[in-house]
């Protein structure tokens, strides 16, 4: 297990929805969970690579309605307006990276892949040593591209994220892919 220990993520803002409606956020969903899953709210929509396949143009209003009622502790964090392309030009972009990978699965692709393509190169952020979100997020802080965290169903004002190995992703592929078979019988 990697024990290194990064600065945790100081939550300023409360949570508003309407807020999730215009800008660029990181959604990480079930943040409290090894590993978490992350996503993209970009224009008001949710975007994300998945066990299941490629997840775009997910309402914000059925995203933000499931985690509260499912009470998902989840954290939104704002990422600074881009200085030349537009929301709209930003979101298609990010399209096209999530496309680059059919799912997640071992091996292939996590849902920090598209992301890290996205500010690698819309952002001109370097990502090469970059594996997982808790590596992610001190860079961009870094890199001055953080606004603020909101968050729900986390009490802290300052939240460690989950520190976690690729062993331990791969363990939770495999977890929801099971849990899909599963379903399906």
């Amino acid at each position: 297990m990697n024990t290194l220990i990064h600065n945790p993520l100081r939550i300023t803002q409360s949570f508003d929805e309407d807020k999730l409606l215009k800008g660029i956020y990181i959604a990480v969903i079930h943040a409290t969970r090894i590993p978490p899953h992350i996503g993209l709210i970009i224009d008001g929509k949710y975007h994300s690579l998945t066990v299941k396949g490629q997840d775009i143009n997910t309402s914000l209003t059925a995203l933000v309605k499931s985690t509260l009622q499912r009470k998902i502790p989840s954290l939104f964090i704002k990422i600074k307006s881009h200085t030349t392309f537009s929301e709209s030009y930003l979101k298609e972009h990010f399209i096209t990276n999530i496309r680059q990978f059919p799912k997640v699965d071992i091996g292939i692709a996590t849902c920090l892949s598209p992301i890290k393509l996205f500010f690698a190169e819309v952002y001109d952020v370097s990502i090469e040593n970059i594996n997982y979100l808790f590596e992610l997020i001190p860079l961009l802080y870094a890199e001055q591209l953080i606004e603020y965290v909101s968050s729900v169903f986390i009490n802290e004002r300052e939240y460690q994220l989950p520190v976690y190995t690729e062993a331990e992703i791969n363990k939770g592929i495999m977890e929801v892919k099971n849990l899909a078979t599963a379903l399906k019988k």
